[in-house]
């Protein structure tokens, strides 16, 4: 693997820098924000073309305005996938997290528009022990800046406890 270089010096840049979170140290009702990010269209056509989901709804501002909407909603599980990566980047730690668990729900209360700006507020709801940690469930809750709720789900991780 390459090492990469800022001003000629070599540097270590982690794959998930946020803060360390141990199991042990995690209760029910701790509660989490991530910064914001800013849905572009580039996310959108990105998404569509690595997807093959081209629906006329994301892809053709004509239908989408003739359905209903105030523009082009981009995909749920685009909202999904930045609602991933602003957890791996301000949550997750290569420290104590072992992976990402699987997801036991998930809901689409209001559309998530090209121009958003979404955060993620996650609040740990549920614990159980698994060597060498356990399993935390978490609902995880993305809001856009203006306040509106787009997607809810419960995500499970498998984090290590805080080494002896």
């Amino acid at each position: 693997m390459a090492v990469p270089f800022i001003n000629g010096t070599a540097v270590h840049l982690p794959t998930m820098p946020g803060e360390t979170h141990y199991y042990d140290e995690l209760s029910i009702g701790d509660t989490f924000e991530t910064r914001g990010r800013t849905v572009t269209e580039t996310h959108l056509v990105t998404h569509a073309g690595n997807t093959g989901d081209m629906n006329e709804l994301q892809m053709n501002a004509e239908f989408a305005a003739e359905s209903g909407f105030e523009g082009r909603p981009v995909h749920a599980p685009l909202t999904y996938s930045m609602m991933e990566g602003l957890i791996t980047s301000d949550f997750r730690s290569e420290a104590s997290n072992v992976c990402y668990y699987g997801l036991d729900s998930m809901r689409i209360p209001e559309a998530t528009y090209i121009g958003d700006t979404i955060s993620v507020r996650r609040e740990v709801i549920d614990k159980r022990d698994k060597d060498p940690g356990g399993i935390v469930t978490f609902r995880d809750e993305v809001t856009t800046a203006g306040g509106k709720t787009v997607l809810v789900c419960e995500t499970l991780e498998f984090i290590r406890s805080r080494p002896e």
